[in-house]
This record gives C-alpha cells, structure tokens and sequence, in this order.
C-alpha cells in the first residue's frame, strides 16, 4: 500500500526540475537521491579507513559498503521518504502560492530566510532524535535549494558551482535584481525568452514570474500553468532546457553542500547521528504516507516572521 500511494504521488505532474521522468532531464527525486548517496558516501568514509567506494552507488551497494548491510532497506526508505516531502512541495503547491519556496517572483531573500531556518529546525529535530520529523522538512529544504538553480538566471549568468549564501547567514543574496528593473525583453517571442544583456553583463540575479501576474519588463517562469516561454530550466525541452543539464549537476551539489552544512552542525556524534537520519541503523523510519487524496486538505508549514517555529497556513 504504502509503495502504491509513493508511486502515485510522484506521478503527478509539476512545474519545477519536474517530476514525471522526461528525457535526457533530471527530476527532483533523481537528484535528491544522488545528493543523498553521495553525502552518505563521504560519511562513511570519514568513519571508516578501511571504506570503498561502491560501484555502481546506489542505497544497497552504499549500505554494505558502510558495513551496515542489514539496514539497507531502511536507508532506501528514508531517501525515498525525503524524496516524497520533496515532490509534496509541487504536488500540494497552488501556482503562485508562496514563490519564496520556489525562488519564483526574485523572492531571493525570503528564499533564502526559508532555507536556513529550515536548517536549523532539522539540527535541532536531530539532537532531539526526531528522525522521522528531521527527514520531512530536509525533503522540503531541499526542493527549495534545488528550484533556484532551475528558476532563476544564476546558470545562465555562467555560474557553475553553488550560491552558497543560500545556506550561509553570513552571506548577502549576489546582486539580486530591484523591484522596478527591467530583466527580460517585452517583445520576446516564441519558446525561449531573452534576458535582457544587461542583467547578463551585470551579472544580476533574477527568476521568472507567472505570465498572469508578471510585472512589466519582468521575466516569465515559463511552462504550463504559466506560458510557453520563459526562463525555466525544468527539463530538457522546457524554455531554456539547453541549459537544464547543467542547472540539474549543480543543484545535485548544491543538495551535497546542504547535507554537509546540517552535518556540520550537529554537536553530538554528528556521523553517527547524520546516518541514523539516513536510516543506516536499526530503527525503521516511521513516516506516515498519507491517502492521496488528503493532498488536496495538504496545508503547509512555514517559518514564522521572528521565530525558527513552524506554523500551519
């Protein structure tokens, strides 16, 4: 039952990286996954001299590999738990309903307010062995982290390696577009939009709007519900799709650079307690996969304004 309701809600279409499988593209749950196996990797090696890296990596070879063989399936659960909070945030998601958790509509700074407080909520569900809770907002931080490099222009500005001041407080939001500039062209038409070269040779940061509520001179996000144009590199054959591959690699770091963070800032057996969030030990993840049908009562949660506290709206 539980795997039937899991394939079912992954099988509902979404505008962002996607989530159905289409060709020659990364959805969210590939890269998810990829972030996971790959952060657990260095884990494991980090606490074992004797390790070797799996070949092929995936949740069975990495298990045994980690010498926790026995607890495989537990750890294929957790990934495919977090995966499933990840896809939660589209498939529950009212177009146009909190950008900031989409980086849509140049919500950069109240993006990047959501990702840290999220941060900081898992570390202390962590320490407080709230595995099972940690698991739920790690998948919904990350569905945000990785729709930036999606939506917004920070690839096609030629970046290559993460932003990492959406995961550090220290560090300021690069050179985000004002409220009242102009960042893509009018006039552009058919399935790409052009981003004005300015903001190219600025090296400005913006993302795209939904066509029904884009302020003039602003970019489109492009795709269904949206419009056939726009800036969005979803997937392969989205609008700006030539970029899609490119945009998908580095929100697998950037996934990678997240997972480190939150390891790092546990106090206590931070390995030890980073693979028992993975579910590389003896107690099953306990995550409750609710009726598909209770996705459309779905309300999700959201940093209060002054406060690490989620709320309900």
């Amino acid at each position: 039952m539980r795997s039937t309701v899991l394939l079912l809600s992954l099988l509902i279409g979404a505008q962002t990286f996607h989530i159905l499988q289409m060709p020659d593209s990364k959805n969210h749950q590939e890269i998810t996954r990829l972030a996971i196996l790959r952060a657990t990797e260095k884990v494991c090696e980090s606490v074992d001299t004797a390790f070797k890296a799996p070949e092929p990596l995936d949740s069975e070879t990495l298990a045994d590999a980690c010498s926790r063989k026995d607890f495989a399936s537990n750890f294929e659960t957790s990934i495919r738990f977090i995966s499933f909070y990840n896809v939660l945030r589209d498939i529950a998601n009212i177009p146009g309903q909190y950008p900031e958790e989409h980086f849509d509509n140049e919500t950069f700074k109240k993006g990047k307010r959501s990702i840290t407080r999220r941060m900081k909520a898992i570390t202390k569900k962590i320490e407080k062995y709230e595995f099972d809770d940690a698991r739920e907002e790690l998948g919904k931080v990350l569905h945000t982290v990785q729709d930036f490099y999606s939506h917004s222009d920070w690839i096609e500005l030629g970046n290559t390696e993460p932003c990492t001041a959406l995961i550090n407080p220290e560090e300021e939001i690069p050179n985000p577009a004002t409220k009242n500039m102009k960042t893509c062209d009018d006039s552009s038409d058919g399935p790409s939009e052009h981003i004005k070269d300015h903001i190219i040779r600025g090296k400005i940061l913006t993302s795209g709007y939904a066509r029904l509520f884009r302020p003039k001179g602003k970019c489109s996000h492009g795709g269904f519900p949206y419009s056939p144009d726009g800036i969005n590199k979803d997937y392969s054959a989205s609008s700006h799709g030539s970029l899609h591959n490119i945009a998908a690699d580095v929100a697998i770091n950037a996934s990678v650079q997240l997972l480190e963070k939150i390891l790092g800032s546990l106090t206590e057996d931070p390995a030890l307690n980073f693979l028992r969030l993975m579910g590389l030990h003896s107690e099953m993840p306990k995550g409750e996969w609710k009726p598909l049908i209770s996705f459309l009562n779905f309300k999700p949660r959201y940093p209060t304004a002054t406060g690490d506290e989620y709320v309900e709206v």
